[in-house]
């Protein structure tokens, strides 16, 4: 696995790309996938996803993990955005091809997916959108708490707060999305959403969204004890989700003429 710097922050740190080739090529440049992970904004770590970055690897799809500020929405956000302009930049020495990037996110990590896609920050270049994402019960919507929202109390205002809300910015240019989510999640409301796939096709739009049952926040990532190969009987919520995953993201980058 690479590591590619992307940004200098304060305090001396710098911020890299992980970037994990494909197992098998399908073509060159390679369809890619630019994972944000979740934790609140505050929390979590590039690594989240490795699991489902490999499950991609084998189907052609070049991988590339995110490493951020744990800092809150406001610079997460700008390292998200940030870091999707440099894979894109960078396209022709990772193997990226920028036209097939599907942006995928959990959580906070879908928030950040999504300020790719649809926020209008500082250092946002129009040129440099994804083209599909997979969204794993994801914040859409910043101007409220638990059940309307998630995060208000990171911003200082409520107008900053709908400045870095997916919710209020969708537009006819918003890509298609995959979206999954637990019915049973009480950190971020399951019909949030449902409320953001509903406001995506009203605006012409493709949102798909797959509802799970009792599942919980969270209820995605790999879990110690059970097996996580693919096609595995077990039907864990890592395999089922990663199939959903892989499905789409077959149908919107890879098989894209």
């Amino acid at each position: 696995m690479r590591e590619i710097p992307y940004k200098a922050v304060a305090g001396g740190r710098t911020l890299f790309l992980h970037v994990s080739p494909p197992r098998e090529s399908i073509g060159s440049p390679a369809p890619t996938a630019v994972f944000y992970h979740g934790g609140g904004w505050v929390a979590g770590s590039w690594r989240m996803f490795l699991p489902q970055a490999a499950r991609l690897n084998a189907l052609g799809v070049l991988a590339v993990l995110v490493e951020y500020r744990t800092e809150g929405p406001v610079v997460a956000a700008e390292d998200a955005v940030a870091a999707m302009n440099a894979v894109v930049e960078m396209g022709h020495d990772i193997g990226c091809d920028p036209a097939r990037i599907v942006a995928i996110g959990g959580s906070a990590g879908g928030h950040l997916a999504l300020a790719t896609a649809v926020l209008d920050l500082p250092n946002t270049d129009p040129a440099h959108r994804p083209a599909a994402l997979v969204l794993l019960n994801p914040v859409t919507d910043t101007s409220g708490d638990f059940p309307a929202g998630f995060g208000r109390r990171h911003f200082d205002n409520a107008d900053q707060a709908r400045l870095y809300s997916p919710m209020h910015h969708v537009g006819e240019k918003t890509p298609p999305m995959l979206i999954m989510h637990g019915m049973a999640d009480t950190a971020v409301h399951h019909e949030n959403s449902v409320d953001f796939a509903r406001k995506v096709t009203s605006h012409g739009g493709h949102a798909e969204i797959i509802l799970y049952p009792g599942q919980r926040h969270g209820f995605f990532n790999p879990r110690i004890g059970t097996s996580n190969r693919p096609g595995a009987e077990n039907g864990t919520y890592f395999d089922r989700t990663t199939r959903e995953m892989a499905r789409f993201i077959r149908l919107t980058v890879i098989e894209k003429p």
